[in-house]
């Protein structure tokens, strides 16, 4: 009775049907991009703290999170230092 009811009532308009249809296929967008990112896993964070910004990465290969726990003044000096430690890990591996 119910689906009766949204058949014939609810969903005979075609512009609230198609409003619909584009909800549940955006829904269905935003759920495939998650389980994307579920399945990669994150590999950093970044995050700011009053005039400081602190971060971790984590290094699959060795399977360990870095943290940065004394900040930065800026976000680009917080890259800079997650790149000199990935080049530092890089040159290690060689």
């Amino acid at each position: 009775m119910l689906i009766d009811l949204v058949e014939r009532y609810l969903m005979r308009p075609k512009r609230l049907r198609e409003a619909i249809q584009t909800v549940v296929h955006n829904d269905d967008e935003l759920l495939r991009r998650l389980a994307e990112y579920e399945a990669e896993g994150p590999t950093n964070l970044t995050w700011a703290e009053g005039d400081r910004w602190y971060g971790w990465t984590y290094n699959r290969s060795k399977k360990r999170f870095y943290f940065d726990d004394i900040g930065n003044e800026s976000l680009m000096g917080l890259w800079e230092d997650q790149w000199a430690r990935e080049e530092e890990e890089i040159g290690k591996m060689d």
